[in-house]
């Protein structure tokens, strides 16, 4: 089995696990409800699964780009879902203002646009009493810091592949854009090409396939801590045993090929 092959089929055992400690958690309804934070571990155990199991199907039809911008979301599902963990209810209530400065900007947004009409939209009343209520309701709002997250939860060394991610693939920035061209020839004689398809970086599928691993492990635990521990997440240690030891034996063989 090749090294991609085997971080292939670690992604689908956590991927498996994850499942089983969404549907063994054994969650019950609660007096908070859908604010009850193992409600909100749960849900970003399951957002979590749809993007890697997505990103999957991007790397198996040479969609690098797209599935690394797909794990780049995981990322932001593991800081707050480590967040989550550590401060429970009160991170719930950051989520809800982030939601509130999120509503408001856009219905701002849409208001200055409708002003510019030259016939008022008939949503325009509605969305000036919505906005104005939520003046009222959330006077200070407070937009989620990811970094942040990630230092509350302390996995602050994983915002530093969520940075690698946005540039290489996520965000239109100089290197992405750079991938979707190819020079052939030297000097005067180099012409450019472009492709809808952007050009392999070297072992890119596997790192992508080990991030994918690393982030979904983290919400696998963090999930799993935050509903009480279920027996499957008991194990989880095992898969990451494996996870370090297959790391640990790519980067042997990465270092070997540079010498």
């Amino acid at each position: 089995m090749s090294s991609t092959e085997a971080w292939r089929a670690l992604a689908e055992r956590i991927i498996a696990k994850g499942k089983l400690i969404f549907d063994t958690s054994g969650l019950f309804e609660s007096e908070k409800g859908t604010k009850d934070p193992k409600v909100w571990a749960l849900a970003i155990l399951a957002r979590t699964i749809g993007n890697v199991e997505s990103a999957l199907i991007l790397l198996d039809n040479g969609r690098q780009v797209e599935a690394r911008t797909l794990v780049r979301c995981c990322y932001e599902n593991f800081f707050c879902s480590a967040a989550l963990v550590k401060n429970g209810d009160e991170f719930i209530k950051t989520m809800e203002l982030d939601d509130a400065a999120n509503r408001k900007r856009h219905a701002k947004g849409l208001l200055e646009w409708a002003d510019k009409q030259d016939q008022k939209p008939g949503f325009a009343e509605r969305l000036e009493k919505f906005a104005e209520d939520m003046d009222k309701k959330h006077p200070k709002t407070l937009a989620l810091n990811h970094k942040k997250n990630a230092e509350d939860g302390t996995i602050k060394d994983a915002y530093i592949f969520y940075q690698a991610l946005s540039n290489d693939s996520a965000h239109p920035s100089a290197r992405s854009l750079s991938r979707y061209i190819t020079w052939d020839g030297d000097g005067d004689d180099a012409q450019f090409t472009l492709s809808a398809f952007p050009t392999d970086e070297p072992g890119e599928v596997e790192e992508t396939l080990e991030f994918i691993c690393s982030v979904v492990l983290g919400v696998c635990v963090t999930a799993n801590e935050s509903v009480g521990g279920t027996e499957s997440g008991e194990r989880l240690w095992t898969l990451g045993d494996q996870y370090r030891a297959l790391s640990n034996a790519s980067k042997a063989a990465r270092d070997q090929v540079k010498e």
